[in-house]
């Protein structure tokens, strides 16, 4: 008994949803032969979208069969372009053309036609007009058909390796001349085609430009057959042939439709036969223009070509001029359709797109990239009709929206998904204009967006500070007459909306500082937090890399130094969570009462990387408050945040921090910037890396009398204020400290923290900043610090062990039994070999299975503690060499314990290596690696 034919369509519908979910396509297509019903209901799931890029995307070793020829099953495996085919060809198959294109012929020679058709000819062929059915199957595939997409398929051209299965009668005929001569790859320029590595073996590219052609024809032989669809319009007819069947030309059922620009012409002339068309995407399937950099580089090569031969050619111009007129023609068609459409049809075309082309990129190292122009896009945009009550801008209807900003009703907006951190647009100028709309969105929730200036958010403040003024009035009468008055103007007078629909209630809210616009104050921010306090769960700004010319002449290092001042302004935030502030152009300011307005954040990530240096007076004007912060779980500072940072906080966040990171911006080579020991000791500025020894320039005057006030008398710490380092942090797990942070550290703060895994602490400067590593860092009255679940381990700069090797596996044993990996870098008092009697675990075993070489160097001592520790990974530096390290380090080697090199990127000659075990060693021009390969040892 068939139970699934019993069930209704909804459970039949979700049983095959998840089976293609699942990519189980096969076992859809099984139950096309079991009985109509089940039949009915599989064609549908299976040939609505049938081409979409789900039922074809390769798997990643795919990409990859045909390199492995050892593989033969490997080789065998179907990728897109197979599968592509295979669909292709059934569907043909049922259409019967009148006329089959020759290089159709010549993927599917199977299909028989009374006439073979040059490509040329097929260009000015029309749809068809409906004839009797062609398919001799029970099963209308084609009747079924809603969206058709050949254009994602032919993408995954070039990954495919297609040529080294490519069918003898394909090779052949893109090896003609005319064929070659025609197709159009000679129209690409020649310093493209040597970058792909085609100069040589122009085969692939020749091969792209035939499935493109074949893409053109099939797409349009597909679109102009025969397809029998019932009263339902879901295809076939039901049982018992009660419904009478009606034939259509396959375009007239399409909902959406992927169009080749360079074939869209003879869609505009048959643009009347799809009226059902809501969505269509214009595939850009040609070479037509080329990047900056590659005309620049071959006009500069034809001028070199043309000083050697004496006389002046024109080619690339000549070419590049063609391309236009070939773009232009093809652009105008494209719009033509869109305006012929909606001429014909008011209103059923939803959209149309015109997305980057991936076709000519067949290697991320070598694209080729085809770009519709802003422009072009606009212009589609104010031919479609506006939105209609959307829930979501985003990329996908962010364009169409602009077209029409005043005739879309915004009410419905949930989300704004935007970012427009990549620079100047045209796009970006529109929404720049048209920022007013951001009001209308009076259910939006979600703000993913750039910056649009000062500004852009004071309607939401004043509607704020007008809704409190109302509320604080009262009763009073004459108000409440006036928001009557005022609540009986239309809908769309945006000033009193917030009267008719409350407050915006916004909670999550991501603001980007555009690349190429440096930005002194960030009002938005401010404005944002005021006006959406009491809804706001998520804030965040990124502010990246200007482009400013300053900016780049001073080497990253603006004088005078930008400020962004954050927190001006601020009321309290009961429901903020996450606080996400990223300044990597300027110095970030908090302002001193930030952190107390939100009391009850979860993630606080504030970071700038332009606080290389600093000056303690400058960090005592901007300090912060204490802020209690008990549900904090992580913490991240790093720049002027942490400098201005309150240690009183910390005393607040107890229960829940787990993660904390407190750091100055490091250089290169991890260099961070620790004041000098004495008021006498020069300054020296990292990013210079010579002596400065005057006090850095600020933006911003005033220090004040009262700096000198504040000024620490003697207190114990490493700021402006009293960092006590006696926390209790019983869940931290992670924490990171550089700089003056690291450097006053104290190890008794760790007794707090028994949970901790990785702890960092770095004090590399390129002054004489040591500090002492002996019994007393690890004392606590009673106990030593013990840490058992830390695993990594990294410290980095002049950590002096006053008891030298000796001392040293003491003190990682004591302070972490458990550890796995050591990053150890510019250590003082300890030797190589030191840390390599740390690193084994076991000796290498020669072949009859005993220790051989290493007898004398093993003693008891060492035997006894081969199962010390559980460290497999170790990294290490030094700024010098000594002929004892080095010569240790050749013992080693020869051991087989290490790999050898002159330097980390040279190839290494690999040896015996320990069980599970890593080991890197650099030194100025000499490297050393332990593989983390595995050799048994028994």
């Amino acid at each position: 008994m068939d139970y699934l034919s019993q069930l209704i369509p909804e459970c039949l519908d979700l049983i095959f949803t998840h089976l293609l979910l699942d990519n189980r396509k096969v076992d859809v297509a099984s139950l096309l032969q079991v009985n109509k019903s089940l039949a009915a209901v599989a064609l549908r799931h299976l040939y609505t979208d049938p081409f979409q890029h789900a039922f074809h995307a390769p798997a990643e070793e795919v990409y990859y069969a045909y390199e492995a020829e050892e593989d033969e099953e490997e080789g065998e495996k179907r990728g897109p372009l197979e599968t592509v085919d295979a669909l292709a060809r059934m569907l043909l198959a049922r259409c019967l053309p009148a006329s089959v294109p020759e290089i159709v012929a010549v993927v599917f020679p199977e299909l028989s036609a009374p006439q073979i058709i040059s490509a040329q000819d097929s260009a000015t062929a029309t749809l068809s007009t409906p004839g009797s059915s062609s398919s001799s199957s029970p099963l209308d595939y084609l009747g079924h058909i809603r969206h058709l997409n050949l254009c994602t398929p032919i993408a995954y051209t070039w990954q495919h390796e297609v040529l080294h299965k490519a069918a003898p009668a394909t090779l052949e005929y893109i090896q003609q001349k005319e064929f070659q001569h025609h197709c159009g790859a000679k129209d690409v320029l020649i310093i493209c085609r040597r970058r792909l590595n085609l100069m040589d073996d122009p085969l692939p590219l020749y091969h792209q430009f035939f499935r493109v052609m074949v893409l053109r024809e099939v797409n349009w032989m597909l679109v102009n057959s025969v397809a029998t669809v019932g009263d339902d319009g879901s295809g076939s007819a039901g049982s018992g042939g009660e419904i009478e069947d009606e034939e259509k030309v396959l375009g007239q059922q399409l909902k959406s439709l992927a169009i080749p620009v360079s074939d869209v012409g003879r869609y505009v002339e048959a643009v009347g036969k799809f009226e059902n068309l809501e969505h269509v995407q214009f595939c850009l399937d040609e070479v037509m223009q080329y990047t900056e950099d590659d005309v620049f580089f071959a006009m500069e090569e034809e001028a070199e070509a043309n000083e050697e031969i004496g006389e002046w050619l024109n080619g690339v111009s000549t070419l590049l001029k063609k391309n236009t007129i070939r773009r232009d023609k093809a652009m105008q068609n494209l719009l033509m359709f869109v305006q012929e459409h909606g001429r014909l049809f008011p209103g059923q075309l939803k959209t149309a797109t015109c997305p980057d082309s991936e076709i000519w990129d067949p290697w991320t190292w070598t694209p080729l990239p085809q770009k519709c122009s802003e422009e072009i896009q606009f212009q589609i945009m104010q031919l479609l009709p506006p939105l209609k009550k959307p829930s979501v801008l985003d990329e996908r209807n962010w364009m169409q929206f602009l077209a029409h900003p005043t005739e879309t009703y915004l009410g419905a907006v949930k989300k704004i998904d935007m970012n427009l951190e990549s620079g100047i647009s045209e796009t970006y100028e529109r929404v720049v204009e048209n920022r007013g709309f951001l009001q209308r969105c009076r259910g939006l929730k979600t703000l993913t967006l750039g910056s649009l200036g000062a500004g852009a958010y004071k309607w939401a403040v004043e509607e704020k500070k007008a809704l409190l003024e109302n509320n604080s009035d009262g009763n009073n009468s004459n108000n409440k007459r006036q928001e009557r008055s005022l609540l009986q103007k239309e809908e769309n007078d945006d000033r009193h909306l917030h009267l008719r629909y409350g407050l915006v209630p916004l909670e999550q809210a991501f603001i980007s500082g555009l690349g190429d616009v440096p930005f002194k104050d960030m009002d938005e921010i401010d404005d944002i937090a005021y006006a959406f306090s009491e809804t706001l769960t998520e804030l965040g700004l990124n502010m990246p890399y200007t482009l400013d010319e300053s900016f780049i002449n001073n080497r990253h290092d603006p004088k005078p130094m930008w400020t962004i001042r954050i927190g001006r302004g601020w009321v309290d935030l009961p429901n903020l969570r996450d606080l996400y502030i990223v300044a990597s152009v300027a110095r970030l300011v908090l302002d001193p009462e930030l952190l107390v307005h939100c009391p009850n954040l979860v993630n606080v990530d504030l970071y700038d990387d332009v606080t290389y240096d600093y000056h303690p007076r400058l960090a005592i004007r901007d300090g912060c408050l204490p802020a209690q912060l008990e549900k904090c779980k992580s913490m991240t500072l790093e720049g002027w945040s942490a400098l201005t940072f309150h240690p009183g906080t910390l005393s607040s966040m107890r229960e829940r921090l787990t993660e904390l990171s407190i750091q100055t911006t490091c250089g290169s080579d991890d260099l961070c910037f620790i004041l000098p020991p004495s008021p006498e000791a020069p300054v020296v500025h990292l990013w210079d890396d010579v002596l400065a020894g005057e006090e850095p320039v600020d933006s911003d005057d005033g220090d004040g009398d009262f700096l000198d006030q504040r000024q620490e008398q003697g207190r114990h710490g490493p700021g402006w204020y009293r960092w006590t380092w006696d926390w209790q942090l019983p869940l931290l797990t992670k924490l990171e400290l550089n700089s003056k942070f690291a450097y006053e550290f104290q190890f008794q703060m760790l007794a707090g923290c028994p949970l901790l895994k990785s702890l960092h602490l770095n004090i590399h400067t390129t002054m004489a900043h040591t500090r002492d590593l002996d019994w007393s860092v690890l004392n606590v009255p009673g106990k030593k610090v013990v840490l058992p679940a830390l695993q990594k381990l990294t410290m980095l700069g002049g950590w002096n062990v006053l008891g030298g090797d000796v001392f040293l596996e003491e003190f990682l044993s004591t302070l972490s039994p458990n550890l796995e990996v050591l990053v150890a870098k510019h250590w003082i008092g300890v030797t190589l070999s030191g840390f390599l009697s740390i690193l084994r675990k076991k000796a290498p075993l020669s072949e009859e299975g005993e220790s051989t070489f290493l007898t004398s160097w093993l003693s008891d001592e060492h035997q006894e503690q081969k199962e010390y520790n559980k460290i497999w990974k170790m990294d290490l530096a030094g700024k010098e060499m000594h002929g004892e390290d080095e010569n240790q380090l050749n013992a080693y080697s020869e051991l087989g314990l290490v790999y050898k090199g002159m330097d980390e990127y040279d190839d290494v000659v690999e040896g015996e290596v320990l069980e599970g075990v890593e080991f890197s060693f650099k030194y100025s021009k000499f490297h050393v690696l332990k593989s983390p390969q595995t050799q048994s040892s028994s």
